[in-house]
């Protein structure tokens, strides 16, 4: 994304509307959005979300006052537990762990929350909170502002859980109760959170939030269903890929170019990753269950730690080597495979370095048709998301750690 405050708007008609950040010698231009190509209708309700945004200026001022450094601490920690950074080590730890099917189900949630948002965020290509006279306490700035990531997927993890668990487990009332407490504090502090820290305004909040809210309600009533045609359905695998692929062609790629898109094809490779390990491993499903789907009732605390212990380290380690050695074997093959074939590609960074501070699109070296970053981030997740689903219990069966 372009730096904090270079978010610009322009109409069709020339009657363009500019960043409040923004001054008239700052000698850039103004940014359309896909949206507007739908003509006054689209640029109306980008307008009214524009102001929408300005109006929570003022409260993310008087919230700027009350800053302390304890609370800034307290406040980037709740912000971390609404990242991916989160989500996905625990995710897996659910996978592994706590109950396989949830695992999966959550993280086939995530996707479709981080897709939506993205493509709305790039949709409509909203700023975030005004740089003055709001200063962001974390660097925000590699993607548009509304709706915000964190409000989404802040609604839909958290609650998820608790639906799932409330429907599926078995818990004394007081578990309940605790489960519950936890599940609204982890809610509403990752979304307060970013406001705090100024790098969010409450319209995008309260956007987020909505949006959470829609997904939640039909996932809630089609995830069994879901879950059943990806273990029994027909050509499974390769309607994942078609899908997948068709959607990220129909994600918007405004300008200037951000970082929504690069984490889409992460978060939307790793779900078509799980599909096909859980498509593919229908035969056995005993190896695949996490730990507690076993019965324990004759297992020893103590076995029941290292076991999971290890599963987990094991794991993880696994999951990162996949990452690590599939982006560089990939990235050397198809870059290759891109020359000999004579197709033009570059990477979001180098693009990035090449415009410089300038916010318009480069008109004169037109769209590449290929991007290899994109390629090499879809095949690399693919392969994380099998081997989070099938590839770890797959080792831990062959090796024995299992109860």
């Amino acid at each position: 994304m372009a730096e904090e405050g270079s978010s610009l708007f322009c109409d069709d008609d020339k009657s363009c509307e500019k960043h409040p950040n923004e001054t008239d010698e700052d000698g850039e231009k103004y940014v359309s959005a896909p949206i507007d190509k739908l003509g006054p209708a689209g640029r109306w309700l980008r307008h009214r979300l524009l102001s929408s945004i300005l109006i929570g200026t003022p409260p993310l001022v008087a919230l700027q006052r009350r800053r302390t450094p304890l609370w800034t601490k307290l406040m980037k920690l709740n912000s971390f537990f609404g990242t991916e950074d989160f989500y996905i080590p625990m995710g897996v730890f659910i996978l592994w762990i706590v109950d396989a099917k949830l695992g999966r189900l959550l993280c086939l949630l995530m996707g479709l929350g981080f897709y939506t948002a993205g493509f709305i965020k790039d949709v409509l290509c909203l700023p975030r909170p005004a740089n003055p006279p709001i200063v962001p306490l974390e660097r925000a700035s590699q993607t548009w502002g509304l709706p915000s990531h964190h409000a989404v997927l802040g609604v839909l993890v958290p609650w998820y859980i608790w639906f799932y668990s409330y429907i599926h487990f078995s818990m004394p009332q007081w578990g309940f109760a605790v489960l519950f407490g936890l599940i609204v504090y982890w809610s509403v502090s990752v979304m307060f959170s970013r406001l705090y820290l100024g790098v969010h305004s409450p319209a995008d909040i309260v956007a987020g939030g909505i949006i959470g809210c829609v997904i939640l309600a039909y996932w809630i009533k089609i995830d069994t269903i879901v879950d059943r045609s990806i273990s029994f359905g027909d050509n499974v695998v390769l309607q994942a890929i078609v899908y997948s692929l068709l959607l990220l062609f129909l994600h918007p790629r405004p300008e200037p170019r951000t970082q929504s898109l690069v984490e889409t094809v992460a978060m939307t490779a790793v779900s078509v990753g799980f599909v096909i390990g859980k498509a593919t491993s229908t035969r056995q499903p005993s190896i695949y269950k996490a730990i507690l789907d076993f019965d324990i009732d004759d297992v020893s605390n103590f076995t029941l730690f290292w076991v999971s212990s290890v599963r987990l380290l094991l794991g993880y380690t696994l999951v990162i080597l996949t990452r690590m050695l599939c982006k560089i074997v990939f990235k050397n093959l198809l870059n290759n495979l891109f020359r000999v074939l004579d197709l033009e590609c570059f990477e979001i960074t180098k693009q990035r370095k090449k415009r410089g501070k300038k916010s318009q699109p480069d008109m004169e070296d037109g769209s590449p048709k290929y991007n290899l970053l994109f390629v090499v981030n879809y095949v690399s997740y693919v392969c994380v998301g099998w081997v989070a689903i099938s590839g770890v219990p797959l080792l831990c069966h062959s090796i024995g750690l299992v109860l």
